[in-house]
């Protein structure tokens, strides 16, 4: 049996450029994993692909773990079945990438339980199949993406420490995009406002901010008190990750307790994490 941690992770800053030709958008962001993780076991079994769920209500063909697997087999010709637990911890549809990091542990955990040697690239190669956040989850820590966020540069991040909260409600990201193809997108010249070059730092300075906020707060607006009160504790960022709906502030140790403080005070979960 293989047991395998499927880490969350944050975007810090999110630019969405245009819609493309395949009904896809390109954009800008940068992505870590945080020390939040859903938690899976792989068995071998004699044929077949099972999913067992905890904390989880979703049809075993729509999960991606299911898919990743059925993927796998097919590519790789392997005819013995394989039985999959899943234990959900990181909320779903928050922005955290909890089921795409559950289908790129999946994968790399195949690899494992039938003792096949599958480097990295392969394994990105066969998760974007899956989905556009999967290939960053193979190898995890901090990279910059662009185009539909599987063109991929990875890293040296410093270690942040943060604040999740979660409002206990899903957002959509197909419902995301659509509201923000109908409020927001226009035609405009593709500006990277993620990592800027030296003239841009000097002229502008660093603009992190997530494209989708614009769109989500207007329907959420609850996203935006939270938002609103955590920059009040004088956290240093604060911002929705992804399309939402989680939102993530940074902290050090002696910001962490005005920020739990005042999330324990209105009753909300929160996870305190740091990057990976």
């Amino acid at each position: 049996m293989i047991r395998l941690k499927a880490w969350a992770k944050v975007n810090v800053g999110l630019k969405i450029l245009n819609r493309r030709d395949d009904g896809f958008h390109n954009l800008e962001t940068t992505l870590t994993t945080v020390n939040l993780s859903d938690f899976l076991t792989l068995e071998e079994i004699a044929s077949g692909t099972v999913v067992e769920t905890t904390n989880l209500q979703i049809e075993q063909a729509d999960n991606l773990c299911y898919q990743a697997a059925e993927l796998f087999k097919q590519r790789y010709g392997i005819t013995r079945g394989v039985k999959i637990g899943l234990v959900k911890n990181i909320p779903v549809g928050a922005g955290l990438g909890g089921g795409s990091a559950d289908a790129a542990a999946v994968l790399k955990g195949l690899g494992k339980l039938f003792n096949m040697f599958i480097g990295d690239e392969e394994l990105m190669e066969m998760a974007r199949e899956i989905g556009s956040d999967v290939p960053f989850f193979v190898k995890g820590g901090a990279a910059y993406a662009r185009g539909r966020g599987d063109e991929l540069s990875f890293f040296k991040l410093p270690r942040m420490d943060l604040v999740l909260y979660y409002p206990g409600y899903a957002i959509s990201t197909k419902w995301a995009y659509e509201q923000y193809d109908k409020m927001m997108l226009t035609q405009e010249p593709v500006v990277d406002n993620i990592v800027p070059d030296k003239r841009k730092r000097k002229r502008r300075g660093f603009q992190l901010e997530n494209n989708f906020e614009k769109v989500i707060f207007q329907f959420h607006p609850d996203l935006l008190d939270v938002k609103t009160n955590l920059l009040g504790t004088g956290a240093f960022f604060v911002s929705l990750s992804g399309s939402g709906s989680c939102i993530f502030a940074v902290v050090d140790d002696g910001l962490r307790p005005k920020v739990t403080k005042y999330l324990t005070g209105i009753g909300a979960t929160y996870f305190e994490v740091s990057t990976i």
